[in-house]
């Protein structure tokens, strides 16, 4: 301890443990030994750092808090400003500058009318995609509650309707490029509902393959009607398909061509507003030109105005739309409208990315009790080092006994405390998940099978806490089938061990923990 060289806390637990056990075994581990470990727990602790740096806890920090401390200049501000100098330089000047504003106003709302129909478009695919993610969620978890979400998205928000109502407003019967795009954002709409009778179909696929409550079912679910062939699936089978439905490259396929709808639509709009900005910026150059032959008064006005629209309104508004473009934080700059538009947009930049991540979030973890679910354990045993590594199964004995006995909630009450239990018995670099009702999994990193004592020592404090809690719930007891990475004689893969040692504790009369042999 005094003389060795300092190391890093990956090295020193993995070193602690690993010379405790080889203590008590009176052996000693190898240099290779240790190397070995020290790797593992290298690449064990940069995966936690990059798991860390994804949590939801830090997505709002993700964007960074905008720097608006002095307020913009407003556009009704400026165009008095250059109102008085125009009529204080010469009347006959008055007729110029108006038309140079009158050319900005066009200007203005050429790019406003351009910015709300490209965001209507926008609107289309960002609705399509929300209903995707729905019926997807719903077909993987099976939880009602993103079927609800869905329907209030059809039949109540619309964002899919209001986008095409909302393009409707902003083109012109004479716009021929306007009405192409209205034509391509009705045609991607027309395809989001062709996807919705596949995506009804399949949630109807997961109601039969569910226990739901049917009277709280829409009819517009429950109507759908099955083919005979799907009716003769087991219920396994219905979910699968149901999940193939919205996952398969027929689904894909409707997608992307909604996608490309949309973007023929977007690049129909920007021809048509590149040349209503192409005229109006004409018009204006020509009033500007006859304003600097003037004199060199009127030149300096006009610099004057053309200095502050580049600032104040153009340059913001490029770098505005280019940010947009990106999906990244615009920094208000320019007119207070243009910081105004830039503070709304932040805002809900932000707020999609916290949802993002809470759903991501929420897709890899078990509600009740905040542990990794078994789609979460299925991803990270692809990754997890299985040549040093133990697997525990574990079950709460006689759980049934208590959801009858005091009911389901204090058998969730049960269920988290044994969660938080299990969390505090083992290292931060171990994985806890619960894969079932009362069934609970827990993978030990940079372990083998000399620390066999040191895997009953938690199992048997657990049991000891559990059995006498110093709160109102009943006292419970685990289960445990435990199975090293280096076992002897394994029988199949190291889930099925753990699962046999575990039917061996509870031959054993449960409440034990029992090892692969």
């Amino acid at each position: 301890y005094f003389f060795s060289k300092p190391v890093p806390a990956w090295e020193f637990e993995p070193f602690i443990l690993q010379n405790k056990e080889a203590k008590k075994n009176g052996t000693h581990m190898t240099e290779a030994e240790t190397e070995n470990v020290v790797k593992s727990a290298q690449l064990d602790a940069i995966r936690e750092s990059i798991a860390a740096e994804k949590e939801p806890e830090d997505a709002e920090e993700t964007v960074p808090p905008e720097k608006d401390a002095k307020p913009g200049l407003q556009l009704r501000t400026m165009a008095i400003f250059f109102v008085v100098l125009a009529f204080i330089a010469a009347v006959s000047l008055l007729l110029s500058d108006i038309s140079v504003n009158r050319g900005y106003v066009e200007m203005e709302q050429a790019s406003n009318r351009y910015i709300e129909a490209q965001q209507a478009a926008a609107n289309m695919e960002t609705g399509s995609d929300y209903l995707t993610d729905r019926v997807r969620c719903f077909v993987v978890t099976g939880e009602q509650n993103y079927l609800n979400d869905y329907l209030e998205e059809v039949n109540v928000i619309r964002t899919r309707d209001k986008a095409i109502e909302d393009l409707q407003k902003l083109i012109n019967d004479n716009d021929a490029k306007g009405q192409e795009a209205l034509y391509n954002l009705n045609t991607a709409m027309s395809l989001s509902n062709e996807l919705i009778e596949t995506e009804y179909y399949a949630m109807h696929l997961m109601i039969e393959a569910g226990h739901y409550d049917l009277s709280t079912i829409p009819d517009e679910i429950k109507n759908i009607k099955l083919s005979e062939e799907d009716l003769a699936l087991t219920r396994e089978e219905m979910r699968k398909k149901a999940q193939t439905l919205v996952f398969d490259n027929n689904y894909m396929h409707y997608k992307d061509h909604i996608r490309e709808n949309v973007n023929l639509c977007t690049q129909s709009l920007i021809r048509s507003s590149s040349q209503e900005l192409k005229q109006a910026s004409t018009r204006m150059e020509i009033m500007m030109n006859i304003q600097t032959l003037m004199t060199i008064l009127f030149l300096m006005i006009v610099l004057a105005m053309v200095y502050m629209i580049s600032q104040q309104v153009r340059k913001p508004l490029t770098e505005m739309i280019a940010k947009m473009q990106a999906q990244e934080v615009i920094i208000p700059k320019g007119v207070e409208e243009l910081r105004f538009v830039s503070r709304t947009y932040n805002d809900i930049l932000r707020e999609n990315m916290v949802t993002r991540e809470r759903l991501s979030h929420e897709a890899s973890h078990d509600a009740l009790t905040g542990l990794f679910n078994r789609g979460a354990y299925d991803m990270l045993m692809e990754s997890v080092d299985t040549e040093h590594m133990a697997l525990l199964i574990i079950d709460v004995d006689y759980f049934k006994q208590v959801n009858d006995t005091y009911g389901h909630t204090v058998g969730d009450r049960v269920l988290k405390r044994v969660a938080e239990i299990l969390k505090n018995s083992f290292r931060s670099v171990d994985i806890l998940c619960r894969i079932g009702g009362d069934e609970f999994v827990v993978v030990m990193t940079r372990v083998n099978g000399s620390m066999r004592q040191l895997v009953q020592n938690k199992i048997d404090k657990a049991n000891e806490l559990l059995q006498h809690p110093k709160d109102d719930l009943p006292p419970v007891s685990l289960s445990v089938g435990v199975a090293f990475s280096d076992r002897e004689n394994p029988q199949g893969d190291i889930f099925k061990d753990a699962d046999t040692a575990l039917y061996k504790a509870k031959e054993a009369g449960r409440c034990c923990c029992a090892f692969y042999e």
